[in-house]
């Protein structure tokens, strides 16, 4: 036993080394990059929630409010005189600001003429902290760049130049940042390093560690609103009023330029259509002065994100294989199956939160260790080992056979998976909510139909409503025939199961109309491309006949009883109770009352809330069960319904019960006006009959009569003949 559990231990070993220079190839030739990005930009945003705006930058956006502004108050169109920028930093830098940036070109003269941009250009001299900006347009085709300076006298009185250039992923997202960019043999500052040079300060930028391309790996805020940016035209107002030129009353919003003092500030277009827009990881509309903005914060505070060194990435790589190998080895060698199962599991789980929580809460304290190499060569090892051990281990091998042999269901793998115990003979209680639905008149089709016809018009229906089903997270029980049961809440608890349910079976309705306009639609032309022969036929005999598909829903709500039963060879994952059969029941009563479709129990309505639209029927006793339940129709979710609809339904009630009070001749005159605004309701003129054969009459129908139901006088029930 020793000799084969040694052999075991080095055949372990041997997998994790090739899996770790396996994935060490695929690695290097950059073949992790787009999945390494994605995971990037994710734990981007979680680490941002970490991390604070540093107090020292200000924003301030040029957005539509204060285009709206100076075009009311100085009747200013667009673009703004230059002299308007030039008052920002007049009013700026009178309060001590570090500096000024601007993530705007001035590369083209003013159309306001020479004496507007000699207006900015003296502001910049007079505050001598001013940063413009310029671009380098670069044509990778042709291998030429392209400079884009502003005008001379505006170049030559601002404090300094800052690029406005970043760089961009291969995916086109930025998260890479650059401190500074040649041009020309002349190296510029980028816009979020410049105020650190204007202040002599570029050995501490020459310090900062970086990439082997000279980039910095920037860490975002969540938003660029973090920053509080101000709006361009408080600072236009507070100038006016700083200067004495507009008066101003003690509501009247303004701040003095020490609001600045320290401040390194940035000027932005912020309106819709004026700024321009990158992909960043926290936003894909993220403003591209946010870049610099950033850079400029991961100086200030020393935040910038830091990239683990190779060598610890590759021990890390390594370790991962090891673990993932290792795990599997150490569960195969166990005597007992509880044992395996456990340490396979524990040794599953820990690896995946190795591998996803280390990167992560590294990438919080800032620091960026790669995360899919290693999740590939722990996955890899470990399934590598596993598929081994089931191949050469007759133990193992007959431990995953009875643990998942029987458990390929879809519906209910899930639960398996994260409770093994679950495995079981029988099951357990849940409160939960049924489906039982059915097409009316279902046999009419098998009579014009073959059975390859046949087969393929269910295939058609029933996988559209079993998506519907499962999308709301629900589990199909089983099909018989063209009757769908369903479950919601079960085998994974959930409080909203009725709520689920009943969305489920609207949208299975709507969906019946859909399919409806579908088959004639498809019916009056060509068969489509790709559509079985036997399918277009149906639909065709379908159409030649009048025949559509009305489905019946009957859903009632409480506790059920839900597992796997059967025998140790074949077992299935179902559901049992009385509130089951109260389910089915209810599905077949819908033709009783004539309804659009859907019943659902007085136990369901009271889990709904506000969220549905329903009206109440009788209290019946349906067949079989004796205790008296009240009836409703589901008929929309109170979103989709209109004014109009509501005022309906609220008539409804109010006929319904004068009814209920046995005033029949007051409820038979409003089920009358109600079938007059609306003649395809049919449970409207199913009670106007009844009360024309019976109550009318000062009669009641009793269980010798032909009206489906028997009506008890002195409870007030109605008895239902059929199921």
């Amino acid at each position: 036993m020793k000799n084969k559990n040694a052999k075991i231990w080095i055949r372990s070993l041997i997998v994790a080394l090739v899996c770790f220079f396996l994935v060490l190839v695929l690695y290097f030739q950059g073949l992790f990059n787009f999945f390494e990005n994605q995971t990037y930009d994710r734990r981007m945003n979680f680490a941002a929630k970490y991390v604070t705006a540093c107090d020292d930058i200000s924003f301030i956006i040029v957005d539509q409010d204060s285009i709206d502004w100076a075009k009311e108050n100085y009747g200013w169109g667009w673009p703004w005189p230059r002299e308007a920028y030039g008052r920002m930093i007049d009013f700026i830098s009178k309060g001590n600001a570090r500096s000024v940036a601007f993530d705007i070109l001035y590369t083209e003269p003013s159309i306001y003429g020479q004496s507007d941009d000699d207006a900015l250009a003296a502001a910049e001299k007079e505050s001598g902290i001013t940063v413009q900006a310029l671009n380098v347009i670069v044509d990778y085709e042709n291998d030429t760049k392209a400079g884009q300076f502003p005008l001379k006298q505006i170049a030559d009185n601002a404090a300094i130049l800052g690029a406005v250039i970043s760089d961009k992923d291969d995916d086109d997202m930025i998260r890479r940042g650059r401190l500074e960019y040649e041009y020309e043999g002349k190296t510029y500052p980028t816009l979020g390093t410049a105020p650190i040079y204007m202040q002599g300060d570029k050995a501490l930028i020459d310090a900062v560690p970086r990439l082997k391309d000279g980039s910095v790996l920037l860490r975002y805020q969540s938003s660029i609103d973090n920053y509080h940016p101000y709006s361009a035209y408080d600072i236009l107002h507070s100038y006016d009023v700083y200067n004495g030129l507009a008066e101003t009353d003690e509501d009247d919003f303004y701040f003095d330029p020490d609001e600045f003092e320290d401040k390194y500030v940035f000027v932005a277009y912020y309106a819709p259509g004026l700024y321009d827009i990158c992909s960043t990881p926290v936003s894909q509309v993220f403003p591209g002065v946010g870049v610099h903005i950033t850079t400029l914060d991961n100086f200030l505070t020393d935040s910038f994100l830091k990239k683990m060194p190779e060598l610890i990435v590759y021990i890390w790589i390594f370790a991962l294989a090891i673990l993932g190998s290792f795990v599997v080895t150490l569960a195969s060698t166990r005597n007992h199956q509880r044992q395996t199962v456990a340490i396979m599991i524990a040794g599953f789980v820990g690896g995946l939160l190795l591998v996803v929580g280390v990167p992560y809460l590294l990438f919080a304290k800032g620091i960026w260790l790669v995360l899919i190499a290693p999740a590939v060569a722990f996955f890899t090892a470990f399934m590598v080992c596993l598929v081994l051990s089931l191949t050469v281990e007759g133990k193992q091998k007959r431990f995953i056979k009875s643990a998942f042999s029987q458990c390929l269901s879809k519906d209910v793998v899930n639960q398996i998976m994260n409770d093994p115990s679950s495995f079981t003979l029988g099951g357990k209680n849940f409160q939960m909510t049924a489906i039982f639905t059915d097409i009316q008149k279902f046999s009419s089709f098998s009579e014009l139909l073959t059975a390859a016809q046949l087969g393929s018009l269910l295939n058609f229906y029933l996988t559209r409503m079993s998506d519907i089903i499962i999308d709301e997270h629900g589990t199909v029980d089983k099909y018989e025939g063209d009757a769908i049961v369903a479950l919601v809440g079960a085998p994974v608890e959930m409080e909203d199961h009725a709520v689920r349910a009943c969305a489920a079976a609207i949208k299975m309705k709507k969906a019946e109309v859909l399919m409806n306009r579908e088959i004639e639609e498809i019916a009056a032309g060509p068969i489509p491309s790709g559509m079985e022969q036997d399918l277009y036929d149906a639909f065709k005999i379908m159409v030649e006949n009048k025949k559509t598909i009305f489905t019946r829903i009957g859903m009632n709500s409480g506790e059920m009883i839900a597992g796997y039963f059967g025998s140790e060879n074949k077992k299935n994952y179902t559901m049992m109770g009385n509130n089951v059969n109260l389910a089915s029941r209810l599905e077949g009563v819908n033709k009783q009352y004539h309804t659009n479709g859907i019943l659902i129990s007085a136990a369901t309505r009271e889990l709904l809330g506000d969220q549905f639209i329903v009206r109440s029927l009788d209290r019946v006793r349906v067949v079989n069960v004796n205790t008296p339940l009240r009836l409703y129709e589901l008929l929309e979710t109170r979103e989709e319904a209109d004014e109009e609809f509501l005022k309906y339904v609220e008539d409804w009630e109010k006929a319904f019960a004068l009814f209920e009070e046995k005033d029949y001749h007051a409820s038979y005159k409003s089920f009358e006006a109600l079938s007059a605004r609306n003649p395809l309701d049919n449970v409207v003129k199913y009670y106007m009959k009844l009360e024309e054969d019976y109550f009318l009459k000062g009669k009641y129908p009793t269980e010798q009569d032909d009206a489906g139901v028997a009506y008890n006088p002195e409870d007030g029930v109605f008895k239902l003949m059929q199921k």
